[in-house]
């Protein structure tokens, strides 16, 4: 009788793989050489413009938007301030996923699905006839768009903490960091133009088929992600290469009771919460304070001067924090110094804002201001790639949740000290007291060691 053939069964299919996903272990361990640091600090410094050129469309927008729809001020800060709900909500989770998939993955991922979030918003706001839920509709984008955005800087610190080696960790960083007031200076000045010249969807479109475009791109050139032919044999798993390796990442778990019990981590909290205070009360105060106290200027050169400057400003923190540690500093004196130059320069431009009443004067202390508001990246924006370098997205993620806050309560209570004592000196004096208290905590319980 004829031995009996056992029959093997093959398979095949044609996925999109990515060699760093698949050998990720090997990955995670290495950090990227001379070429792949410019390349990366490159393609994520306008991937971070972008995120904060996308972020400013609607605030570019509003007055148009609000016309067409007829929403009054309070509707349209309604929709203006949503998008910190959603953004406050998924600092954690963007910074978990980071470190658990790896940061690469999660902040091309997500610039895909806020992209095309973003180009669907103008299609999006025409689906309800009735006010109230084309109102609660576009609430409810504005929250997805911001839960969305979250995951751009935890991943971006995530992905930085284990590629860059300590000696320029700082200042790819804050390199990275400035494409923030680049797209600032984007949306201002190209957004402006695209406006004025065509129409508010057109902005939209702008910015959601950039990012969408930037992430296939990283992807594509800068992962190395191809076409994957896997042969499935008898359970086997083989590539063209036949080099697949199954290795998970190797997780890190957070300590969180040794690093919540440590008086540096509540230090650095606090010191990025005060001085996002600091950035949210002039981001979203200060064109009311300029056309209310200086109606007859033309204020228009604050929206276009700032954040020129800023950009060289993030840049050079970045790399004065590397040359301190250089130079044979540690890291915890870099931190500090950096931290204490950018909180007394915004502290005492903001006292001269409020206690002037000459244009040229408030513009140029104002401007002055956020220059310091983007020196101070190189400290304790820079500090969980520190503190908890193997963790760095998930720590980031927790700080930052904090740091958003002040983004509807801290503007808010300006609103509010303004509304009942109707003074601007008022609303800068107590920023600015804000920011004296977070540098004090900072200064005297921060750490640039590593705790976990």
């Amino acid at each position: 009788m004829a031995a009996s053939k056992e029959h093997k069964h093959s398979t095949l299919q044609i996925s999109l793989t990515d060699p760093i996903t698949l050998n990720s272990k090997a990955a995670s361990v290495t950090h990227w050489n001379r070429q792949e640091k410019k390349e990366w600090t490159t393609a994520l410094f306008i991937g971070t413009m972008l995120v904060y050129g996308a972020r400013n469309t609607m605030p570019l927008c509003a007055v148009a938007i609000s016309q067409e729809f007829q929403w009054d001020k309070t509707e349209t800060g309604l929709v203006l301030s949503s998008f910190f709900w959603g953004y406050a909500m998924t600092q954690f989770l963007s910074g978990y996923m980071s470190d658990r998939y790896g940061g690469d993955v999660i902040v091309t991922l997500a610039a895909l699905a806020w992209g095309l979030l973003t180009l669907l918003i103008p299609h999006l706001a025409y689906l309800y006839q009735d006010k109230s839920s084309q109102l609660f509709l576009m609430v409810v984008l504005r929250v997805m768009f911001g839960a969305l955005q979250a995951f751009h800087y935890p991943s971006i610190a995530s992905l930085l903490g284990r590629k860059v080696d300590k000696s320029c960790k700082s200042h790819v960083f804050t390199t990275v960091i400035s494409g923030t007031y680049a797209g600032n200076l984007l949306s201002g000045s190209l957004g402006s133009i695209i406006l004025k010249t065509f129409s508010w969807h057109k902005v939209f479109y702008l910015f959601g088929f950039s990012a969408i475009v930037w992430s296939l791109f990283v992807r594509v050139n800068l992962m190395k992600q191809k076409i994957d032919i896997r042969l499935f044999y008898n359970g086997v798993v083989k590539t063209s290469d036949d080099v697949v390796s199954h290795t998970q990442t190797k997780q890190h778990s957070v300590p969180w009771n040794k690093l919540l019990r440590h008086p540096a981590f509540w230090a650095m909290v606090a010191g990025h919460f005060c001085i996002n205070y600091s950035f949210f009360l002039l981001f979203s105060w200060l064109p009311t304070y300029f056309t209310e106290k200086y109606p007859q200027q033309q204020g228009w050169i604050f929206n276009v001067v700032p954040w020129v400057l800023a950009i060289p400003s993030c840049i050079s923190a970045g790399y004065l924090a590397d040359k301190f540690v250089a130079m044979g500093y540690s890291v915890t004196f870099s931190r500090k110094i950096i931290h204490t130059i950018a909180s007394i320069g915004i502290i005492t431009c903001l006292i001269a804002v409020g206690h002037t009443d000459t244009f040229n004067i408030a513009l140029t202390f104002s401007a002055t201001a956020l220059v310091f508001q983007s020196f101070s990246t190189g400290g304790v924006l820079s500090n969980p790639q520190d503190l908890a370098p193997d963790s760095a997205g998930t720590v980031f993620g927790v700080m930052n949740t904090v740091g958003a806050l002040p983004g509807f309560i801290g503007v808010y209570i300006s609103g509010h000290i303004l509304e009942v004592t109707n003074s601007w000196s008022a609303v800068f004096g107590s920023a600015a007291f804000v920011i004296a208290t977070g540098w004090l905590l900072f200064l005297i319980f921060g750490t640039g060691k590593k705790l976990v």
